[in-house]
């Protein structure tokens, strides 16, 4: 079902694609929790803000000059 699941997401499924992933939602609360977390995460990534959620989580200036520094120091040992 996970892989059914992740092509919902980039593609429309069939009809009886759709069918068997719906009920197999409704009767798998695991499944139909991880669904909805994939969505969320999807969202996250693209940027958007979903009415449950206020604000993105944002990285700290500090962490991402740390990362830059990081990447730049293995950038010039290559």
């Amino acid at each position: 079902m996970v892989a059914l699941m992740s092509e919902s997401m980039e593609r429309r499924l069939s009809l009886g694609e759709f069918l068997k992933l719906r009920l197999h939602l409704l009767v798998c609360a695991w499944c139909a929790r991880y669904l909805r977390q994939i969505k969320f995460v999807r969202s996250l990534l693209r940027g958007q803000r979903g009415t449950k959620t206020e604000m993105v989580p944002a990285l700290a200036a500090d962490a991402r000059d740390r990362i830059a520094q990081s990447l730049k120091a293995c950038i010039h040992k290559s």
